[in-house]
């Protein structure tokens, strides 16, 4: 992209980036399908906990939890597989969001949503086997820590032995502890590693130890940066749209009247009742300024109202949630934005060659398609020629055997 500067500037690109109908929407349809397999889950969670269908919804409605919730063992299985399945969902959508931002910062403005996702799902492997790695590598000293505690145990021999093995263990719990902060580290990075570089699992792994070791004060520092950058994107956009909204209310309740109003406060009503957690916390973390955000105050229910007013409320009440997913979204796409821009400068500033200028496979595989599109086309055109040509001397062939026909 024109105007790089590779270092902290760049950072502030992300807002803009971000503010792009095609990365909210990939971002949206990712949090979206997450958000289906955890409240799915979480709901046959707490169901076959012994909970009934209406106290969870009494209780939680769309944003069911299991903590505190008392349930069994094997209903814990089903929610953590819930969020393991979302939490994958998600990495796979960073990994589209981040493709699209790496072709917009090459300014490959033609690269679409699709391609994106595409990719994404091309590189699945790639991103969850780098995460799985992980896993294995911090199992295998967790593991070995177990074994040795019990040998430990052995009368004499275990606790001499463990007391004169103290170092290499202190070494191998500064090891472990280490893995687990480059761990934290590939969770936000290894989407971006693997959408600007192509990298397969093992690159995801071995990037995101050399950025952790080699560059820990820029990881800090540009991250703080886009986590500021984030909230504020999310604030200023939530506010943009409730501003909007009250704007749409007023207009509409010119020509309308009271019957606006009342569709209003019952879809207002039905989100109180859908997501009654949200309140408390945007209120909570906001104080008075969540009125900009959310909802002024608590709703009380309504009183009959007729049937056409009831099913343009829920629809109302439909539309006002997922447009505070896409404000989500945005912030989102932000911080997908800002660990792309983050990881192609500490690259550069790592290997002293830029991400933006190295060639893609993908654009190169779409120019060989594209090349033998061309050349088959050509030839084709060719060959259409010939036979034009071709055609004439079959006629004068033709017309001599006619008149050899007439002499005999």
């Amino acid at each position: 992209m024109k105007g790089m500067h590779y270092n902290f500037k760049d950072i502030f690109r992300a807002a803009r980036i971000g503010f792009s109908l095609q990365r909210i929407w990939i971002n949206g349809l990712g949090l979206l399908a997450s958000y289906i397999v955890y409240l799915v889950l979480t709901y046959v969670a707490l169901l076959a906990g012994g909970h009934s269908l209406g106290s969870i919804w009494f209780k939680f409605g769309l944003l069911p939890c299991v903590f505190a919730s008392g349930i069994p063992w094997y209903a814990w299985i089903i929610y953590v597989i819930g969020v393991i399945i979302s939490l994958a969902i998600i990495l796979m959508t960073n990994t589209a969001v981040s493709r699209a931002v790496y072709m917009v910062l090459r300014e490959e403005l033609f690269y679409t949503w699709t391609q994106a996702f595409k990719f994404a799902l091309k590189k699945w492997i790639s991103v969850l086997g780098a995460m799985v790695t992980f896993i294995f590598m911090i199992a295998f000293f967790v593991v070995a820590a177990i074994i040795m505690g019990l040998i430990g145990q052995i009368p004499y021999v275990g606790e001499l032995g463990t007391t004169f093995l103290t170092i290499p263990y202190v070494l191998s719990a500064v090891l472990l502890f280490f893995i687990i902060i480059v761990f934290g580290v590939a969770g936000f990075f290894v989407p971006a590693i693997i959408a600007t570089s192509d990298e397969d699992a093992l690159g995801g792994v071995f990037q995101s130890f050399s950025i952790s070791f080699n560059q820990p004060w820029r990881i800090v520092v540009y991250g703080a940066m886009v986590i500021v950058l984030e909230a504020v994107g999310i604030f200023l956009f939530a506010a943009a749209l409730k501003i909007s909204y009250w704007i749409f209310i007023w207009l509409f309740s010119l020509g309308m009247g009271e019957k606006i109003l009342v569709i209003q406060s019952y879809a207002l009503y039905i989100i109180d009742q859908a997501i009654p957690a949200v309140y408390g916390w945007i209120h909570s973390i906001l104080g008075d300024v969540g009125n900009w955000v959310y909802l002024i105050h608590h709703h009380a229910a309504p009183p009959s109202v007729p049937a056409t007013y009831a099913i343009s409320s829920y629809m109302l009440a439909i539309f006002l949630i997922f447009i505070g997913g896409s404000v989500l979204a945005y912030g989102e796409a932000i911080g997908n934005a800002g660990l792309t821009l983050i990881y192609i400068i500490l690259y550069q500033k790592q290997e002293k060659e830029s991400l933006l200028e190295r060639e893609d496979e993908e654009l190169k595989e779409e120019e060989e398609e594209e090349g033998e599109s061309e050349t088959n086309a050509g030839t084709e055109e060719k060959s259409g020629e010939d036979n034009e040509t071709i055609s004439p001397n079959e006629e004068e062939d033709s017309n001599n055997e006619e008149d050899d026909a007439e002499k005999e």
